[in-house]
């Protein structure tokens, strides 16, 4: 992983003893793969892989924005379980709030923020004083600390959230994939 001018990645427990990881990155496209790396290393440290496809694609989304929009040369992503959530948090120096819009079909960019409300259980944005903190929350499948799924038998599979939530994101994959060879077509 990849860190900027010396920046510390770094593991530490907060003030309610939960475990924090951080890291800071540079603001180039490669760094969102090593973000989403170091998201899922976060993860598999912790034992909470239920979440893990989740959090990997919120990481994503929120570092792609951060890369396309911010400004200066880096920024941060921070993780921290929260009992049946993962709270992730990107930090960046632009004061400038993410908005959540529509994309048409042939929009190339517009979709991240609606992939990052799809798959959380809630997300927002905190102005500070030199930037803003972009955060969401990604739900866990089971408050299982030791991250193990529900057992077979226990609840229908479109029951829960997480493959409620994936039928949509396929759902929305191919109609943007159908509308688009229509358009260009």
């Amino acid at each position: 992983m990849r860190t900027r001018r010396g920046a510390r990645a770094g593991s530490y427990v907060d003030e309610a003893g939960r475990p924090v990881a951080t890291e800071t990155f540079d603001r180039v496209r490669a760094s969102v793969a090593d973000a989403r790396s170091f998201a899922v290393d976060a993860l598999a440290g912790w034992r909470i892989g239920d979440a893990a496809d989740r959090v990997e694609l919120v990481v994503s989304e929120l570092a792609t924005n951060a890369v396309l929009h911010a400004r200066r040369e880096a920024f941060r992503v921070t993780l921290r379980p929260l009992g049946d959530r993962v709270r992730v948090e990107v930090c960046d120096f632009s004061r400038d709030m993410p908005v959540l819009v529509s994309a048409d079909a042939d929009d190339v960019h517009g979709r991240g923020l609606a992939l990052v409300e799809a798959f959380s259980w809630s997300w927002g944005a905190d102005r500070l004083p030199w930037g803003k903190r972009v955060w969401a929350e990604v739900e866990r499948e089971t408050g299982d600390p030791c991250g193990a799924g529900p057992q077979s038998g226990d609840r229908p599979v479109w029951a829960t959230r997480r493959s409620q939530t994936l039928y949509m994101a396929v759902v929305l994959v191919l109609m943007g994939t159908l509308a688009y060879g229509v358009m260009s077509g």
